[in-house]
This record gives structure tokens, sequence and C-alpha cells, in this order.
């Protein structure tokens, strides 16, 4: 491809690179009606190229192992400065899987006061609503209900399991008419049927 000019080629120039780098940055943190589509990028830098060449283009850049190593790079820094790591989000993922509703209260059964909750009970709320009832006969207040939204299980759950590798096994098992198309797999169930 790079011998007729217009492929990037293996090791393409300082001055490519650096377009691939442009490019890249409006691929992973351009204006929303660019971030995330590589023609629209493509496009935005090459304002005369056809729609149909700029998809074809945009596909090659993307895909090009320089801008997959630069997009990687950044996409770590980022993780770095805001500490997001693998670790960390699976430990916040775990604390809502194993979330468990008694320890919103104390040995009496009365509520916790959200500050007062140890880290992982904490980490499992989605959302706080507080709502203070007053009695219209008196002057004062009659209670103070909070109520917690908790994360949904399930998904941090689902989550999990994928994370442990638990699905792939169960596909597995499946054998080998799992992996065939669902034409192909009609057909069979159609002959069984007619038992041809």
């Amino acid at each position: 491809m790079a011998k007729n000019g217009k492929g990037l080629g293996v090791n393409p120039r300082e001055s490519t690179k650096a377009k691939l780098r442009e490019f890249a940055d409006l691929y992973r943190g351009g204006p929303d009606e660019l971030r995330g589509k590589p023609g629209r990028c493509y496009l935005h830098m090459n304002p005369t190229a056809s729609k149909k060449g700029a998809e074809a283009r945009a596909s090659e850049w993307l895909n090009h192992w320089y801008t997959q190593e630069y997009l990687a790079a950044k996409t770590e820094q980022v993780s770095e400065q805001a500490d997001i790591t693998q670790e960390r989000v699976l430990r916040e993922i775990g604390r809502i899987g194993f979330f468990d509703a008694r320890k919103l209260l104390d040995s009496q059964g009365n509520p916790i006061p959200i500050q007062d909750l140890d880290d992982d009970t904490a980490a499992a709320i989605a959302g706080v609503k507080v709502r203070t009832i007053f009695d219209e006969g008196k002057d004062g207040q009659v209670a103070t209900i909070t109520e917690y939204k908790v994360a949904d299980k399930n998904t941090s759950l689902e989550k999990l399991m994928r994370y442990l590798g638990a699905y792939e096994k169960d596909n597995k098992q499946k054998g080998m008419l799992a992996e065939l198309p669902r034409d192909t797999l009609k057909l069979i169930a159609d002959k069984l049927r007619n038992g041809q």
C-alpha cells in the first residue's frame, strides 16, 4: 500500500505520525460530533475528501499500529492520573456485588447514619434521599426519613463472573454446535424433525 503513496506504511514519517496523533486525539477526546467517529475525524482534518474515501482512510488510520499504541498510551496516562486501576475497579464492583443490607442497620435495627457506614457498604449506595416530615398541628419536625438506593447487585455479579471467566466454561460446554451460524442450526434441526 505504501508504494503507491496512499498507504501509511509500516513506519510512517514523523509528519504522518503527527497527523495520526491529531486524528487519535480527535477520536478519543474531540468534540461530541467527532469523538468515537473515525470517518468524521478524518473529514475534519481533510475536508475535501469524499465520505467513502474518508471512511476507508479513517479505518486505516485508526487500525494502524502507531495510532493504536498512541491511544493505549493516552488511556494509560489518563487512568493513572485519575487513579483508575483494574484492582480498584474490581474492588468497587465486588463491593456492590457482595453488598449486605444488614450493614445499613445497627444491632437494634436502627439505620446507621451514612457518614458512619463502613467503606464497603457506603460504596454500594447509588443514591440517598432525605426528607423531613413535619406535624402541621405542632411547631416542629416529626421524623426524618432517609432512603438509600443501592446499586444493582446482579449487574456487578455478572461483571465479576465475566472477569473470572465463568461464562467461557459454559460456552465451551455447549460444544461445536454453538459456533455454527443460526441458519445452519435451523437447517440441521429441520432435517432432524423430518427424519432425514
